[in-house]
């Protein structure tokens, strides 16, 4: 498959592309459940990946479900997306795209900050609208950090 640096050529897909992660990351810092799902497709062969071992969803209904209880009482929950990159394929409708996540949460009633969460995923353009189809995000391993959640 061809890729095109859609930064040149297709410059209103990515910034429709970048709008609907945005959009995402938004809905998920604020609680937003029903405009986070809109960001993805619904589909029985979706996949997702979060940090934890346990965290792998082969569906949508059962990545839906884990989402309803972890992004509905958020508590000064951040997340700023930075370095995001595009890409197209050669038809135009499928993208898969890389991102680096900031993050503020809090855990044992303590404010944690994490730099550097990696995000990515692949994207299609079903209906006019670009929707997440495959994601994953891992998280910086770094020897010298402490471990908060310890």
């Amino acid at each position: 498959m061809n890729t095109l640096d859609v930064s040149i050529r297709d410059s209103e897909k990515v910034a429709k592309i970048k709008d609907t992660l945005s959009m995402m990351l938004r809905a998920q810092e604020e609680g937003d459940l029903t405009t986070f799902a809109s960001s993805f497709a619904h589909d029985n062969d979706m996949i997702n990946i979060g940090t934890d071992l346990d965290e792998i969803w082969h569906n949508w209904s059962s990545f839906y479900t884990w989402m309803e209880s972890a992004i509905i009482d958020r508590k000064g929950y951040t997340i700023t997306e930075k370095d995001t990159h595009v890409k197209l394929s050669q038809s135009g409708d499928v993208a898969w795209y890389s991102q680096l996540l900031d993050t503020c949460f809090e855990t044992k009633g303590e404010p944690f900050n994490l730099e550097g969460f990696r995000h990515t995923g692949v994207m299609e353009k079903r209906n006019k609208k670009w929707v997440i189809v495959q994601s994953h995000i891992s998280a910086p391993y770094n020897n010298a950090q402490e471990n908060p959640l310890d």
